[in-house]
């Protein structure tokens, strides 16, 4: 579906187009005509699905040209995600009637945001912040009146947390919207069944169903054979040369360290991170935009609905301890119809994580990391498919010696001790080989 075939405003669509946006996809698709007749709704779609120009859209097409008054407020849950949805918007009203769009999130700019709600100033249309920034400035300073249109909760799942959720409530009290749009990659269904009443929503818009993660992202498991993790990313950038890279950790001193080492080790990097200032990752983040990077290495915080162009690969050296988190890190490639790749990084002692990843229905290959190359494996343990292949065959030799044409009392029971005596064999066997080119390789120094 293209968004010619909806009843949006001819000179919004010829923007739309201008910026090379024709085709809906499935959450704008399933949500656009119910933003465009003012329904509240709680929409949840994966990561990377188009969910921003979802709200977008419709919501600026809805705005009343000669009302002189603020009549969208969208709340994000960083800065990062704020900033970013603000460009989005930006580069529609810039070539859209001038309508005018204002970003509220850093302290340094309050005076500047106050301003621009004062009394008798063209108001911007549209603001766009973090919720304690927001409820600071419309509430706490009085600048604001009246109600908007509509209320956007972002990535609701970390706005509607316990940190959060009073500067929501009163949001939604004092901007009293007649639409509140909640949208979600990853909220669990019983969080969402009770925030569509919390906002009183008309309908649930769930495009994932049960699917939950990327279905353009590939997923690898690459063991680092207990080596240290930066060695061996350093070994990893040089094996694969990926194109353009995320690297994630889970605690923003790991970030820290990563980039540090990196570009000792001159690889040329950036950071995006909770533990730098706000004006810094502004920086680093438009350098990234331009391509001055290719790799940026990234705390958690960051990767919630961040949304940079062709990202191809994901990297963890480490696993999250909430693995919706590892959805949202893998999401960042793979987005709308391209691929990606995530892998993760892991050791033996790892292996009671990965089994909690793969209950997420992750399909993963399995790849060992060596000094000059990547291998690709058969199994999690680094088995071969040859060394399998062989196990079968003496495990099949011995099942045949204990069947018979009729099935007898303790069949079963002679199956499983055959089973166990091929697998005992083919372990031994090993053992002795080993030992064997051991000694070998002894008595040739």
């Amino acid at each position: 579906m293209k968004f010619s075939s909806y009843n949006l405003k001819k000179e919004l669509i010829d923007v739309i187009n201008s910026l090379g946006y024709y085709d809906l996809t499935r959450i704008q698709e399933a949500s656009l005509a119910k933003i465009l007749s003012g329904k509240s709704l709680v929409c949840k779609s994966e990561t990377g699905s188009g969910k921003t120009h979802a709200f977008l859209i419709p919501l600026i097409n809805n705005i009343d040209l000669d009302i002189n008054q603020t009549q969208v407020v969208i709340v994000s849950p960083t800065i990062i995600l704020a900033t970013q949805t603000y460009h989005f918007a930006k580069s529609i009203c810039d070539r859209y009637h001038q309508i005018s769009c204002q970003l509220f999130t850093s302290s340094k700019e309050k005076n500047k945001n106050i301003s621009s709600l004062e009394y008798g100033k063209q108001v911007p249309k549209i603001i766009i912040g973090t919720p304690g920034r927001l409820v600071d400035i419309l509430i706490r300073e009085n600048r604001f009146k009246g109600s908007i249109n509509a209320l956007v909760l972002d990535e609701a799942d970390m706005i509607l947390d316990e940190t959060n959720i009073n500067d929501i409530i009163q949001l939604r009290e004092s901007l009293n919207p007649k639409q509140i749009l909640i949208f979600t990659a990853t909220m669990k269904n019983h969080l969402i069944s009770y925030n569509a009443k919390f906002i009183g929503a008309e309908e649930i818009i769930d495009i994932d169903n049960k699917v939950k993660v990327n279905r353009n992202v590939s997923h690898h498991l690459v063991n680092i054979k207990h080596q240290d993790s930066i060695d061996q990313l350093v070994n990893f950038i040089h094996i694969v040369n990926p194109y353009f890279t995320l690297i994630f950790a889970s605690m923003k001193t790991r970030v820290v360290k990563i980039y540090e080492e990196l570009n000792k080790r001159g690889i040329v990097c950036t950071m995006l991170s909770g533990n730098i200032d706000s004006r810094e990752n502004k920086i680093n983040l438009k350098r990234i935009r331009q391509g001055d990077f290719k790799i940026v290495v990234c705390s958690d915080l960051v990767s919630r609905g961040l949304d940079l162009d062709d990202v191809t690969c994901i990297i963890n050296v480490d696993l999250p301890k909430d693995l919706d988190y590892y959805l949202h890190r893998a999401g960042r490639s793979g987005r709308l119809d391209k691929k990606g790749d995530s892998y993760i990084f892991y050791d033996d002692d790892k292996l009671d994580d990965i089994k909690r990843l793969k209950k997420l229905n992750l399909n993963f290959d399995y790849y060992v990391l060596r000094k000059d190359s990547l291998k690709k494996v058969d199994t999690i343990n680094g088995n071969t498919k040859k060394v399998n292949e062989q196990l079968k065959k003496e495990i099949k030799k011995e099942i045949s010696k204990v069947r018979a044409s009729k099935v007898k009392p303790g069949y079963k029971k002679k199956i499983k001790q055959a089973i166990e005596k091929a697998k005992k064999n083919h372990k031994d066997k090993i053992i002795k080989k080993n030992i064997k080119e051991k000694r070998k390789s002894n008595k040739s120094f």
